[in-house]
């Protein structure tokens, strides 16, 4: 996958979202589960409330939008921090230094609503109570590991973190249906 020099993804379908402010330095990709239908549907969604964006979502067939170019900030993370376990240092609010990546994904609220794939039944591991979540597809998975690499590798990124790692307790996604560590590892850091 080639990143252009004005931060855009040559293979995805652009769908730009305004606004977002000049982010110098990406330090990590956060990864996230839209909760809805598909990838066209969250996109729309943010468009018309304007309160929540990302940088990627990548339908169920591997299909990826591209809705803000890497060099601008996103409205994925929220109220956010991550200590970082190579050097200790704690960043907060990662809107100003990571990439977000949306998979469509029902989560736990729809676990079978958009899938055909039978869902799992798991415990998040911030905790709660066992419950079913939307399976990912293997052409989304693949998808995810292909950009996420490729990233990892244009912007020299120092990890890559779940929604729920950032924001515990307040995020469930991507949840335990998301096999993060098989992406981390793929990218380098396990």
């Amino acid at each position: 996958m080639n990143i252009t020099d004005d931060h855009w993804l040559e293979d995805a379908i652009r769908d730009e979202l305004s606004g977002g402010s000049h982010m110098p330095t990406r330090r990590f990709l956060v990864i996230h589960f839209t909760a809805g239908a598909s990838a066209k549907s969250s996109i729309e969604w943010w468009r018309r409330s304007g309160a929540a964006s990302a940088h990627i979502v990548i339908e169920r067939d591997g299909t990826i939008y591209q809705c803000r170019p890497f060099d601008r900030t996103a409205g994925h993370a929220g109220s956010s921090s991550w200590v970082d376990p190579n050097t200790g240092t704690r960043y907060t609010g990662l809107n100003s230094c990571s990439i977000g990546i949306e998979l469509a994904n029902g989560g736990d609220a729809y676990p079978r609503k958009f899938s055909k794939l039978k869902p799992i039944r798991a415990r998040h591991k911030n905790g709660g109570p066992e419950r079913e979540w939307e399976c990912y597809p293997e052409e989304q998975l693949a998808a995810c590991r292909e950009l996420s690499r490729a990233l990892v590798e244009r912007y020299n990124l120092d990890d890559i973190v779940g929604h729920d790692d950032v924001s515990p307790g307040r995020k469930v996604d991507p949840g335990p249906a998301f096999p993060m560590d098989d992406l981390r590892r793929f990218c380098g850091f396990m």
